[in-house]
């Protein structure tokens, strides 16, 4: 959560003291291209819609992303998935599905020196669907059976920011975050609660959803990078019963330039 913070702050500042620059050439330090990324994870989830106890385990990463870029703006479609049979507390598991789509839109706003070396800053708006899925590896019964599954999906509007630092040798180091603003989301609820409603509206008073990634890529040639980072994910929501889940990940990229 204090790197989720932290990169907002970044964001932030960096933005207010930008100077003017080229929009080709800012666009051009994003890179471009088909991009297929796989990583280790580290998932915590309380899920109150089934249990109040935090449970944890590994979340494999897979993300299939494309960036397009015009001369003065880009966007990046993603897709990312995730899922894990064996998030534990003690020895009761869980078997979690994540997934999600998402659309960004990216125009250079500025660029200043950090460390004698030029940094890039982009901004827009973004928009995302995402889906958490839960179910409980118990044996289960009667009106039991609907307390082993847990389902939330989130319609977002948003922001989504990005600085990139090219350095020596065809390495560039990139730091990027989103913050959903506004959401359309579904639940499931108590089933005994006839008032309860299935589909409301959310926002930052209600609930948080993003990420944040700090990566460094290296161009291998004129049409395929790689890259590593780190990237941690969050998604709350108190619009229903109480829903929280945190990834720290670990994530290797290929980039091909189409």
């Amino acid at each position: 959560m204090r790197t989720f913070v932290l990169a907002i702050i970044v964001f932030v500042g960096t933005l207010g003291n930008a100077y003017p620059q080229s929009s080709e050439q800012a666009v051009d330090k994003l890179g471009s291209g088909l991009s297929v990324s796989a990583g280790l994870g580290h998932l915590a989830v309380r899920d109150d819609y089934i249990s109040d106890q935090w449970y944890s385990g590994s979340l494999p990463y897979f993300e299939a992303s494309w960036l397009r870029r015009s001369d003065s703006s880009a966007y990046r479609l993603g897709f990312i998935y995730r899922q894990s049979s064996n998030v534990r507390n003690y020895n009761v598991s869980a078997g979690i599905t994540e997934a999600s789509l998402g659309l960004d839109f990216l125009s250079p706003t500025g660029s200043f020196s950090l460390l004698g070396r030029n940094v890039f800053a982009y901004c827009g708006p973004s928009a995302e669907f995402f889906v958490y899925y839960r179910q409980q590896n118990i044996a289960s019964g009667g009106n039991a059976l609907f307390n082993t599954y847990s389902f939330a999906m989130f319609f977002s509007a948003g922001i989504n920011s990005t600085l990139a630092m090219p350095l020596e040798s065809d390495f560039t180091l990139n730091l990027s975050g989103e913050l959903n603003l506004l959401s359309f989301g579904a639940r499931l609820t108590d089933l005994h609660d006839h008032d309860a409603k299935f589909v409301k509206f959310g926002s930052l008073l209600s609930g948080v959803r993003g990420h944040t990634e700090l990566a460094l890529r290296y161009d291998l040639s004129d049409v395929l990078s790689a890259s590593a980072g780190y990237r941690f994910e969050i998604c709350q929501s108190g619009t229903w019963s109480y829903l929280l889940a945190v990834s720290d990940n670990l994530v290797a990229t290929v980039t091909y330039r189409l």
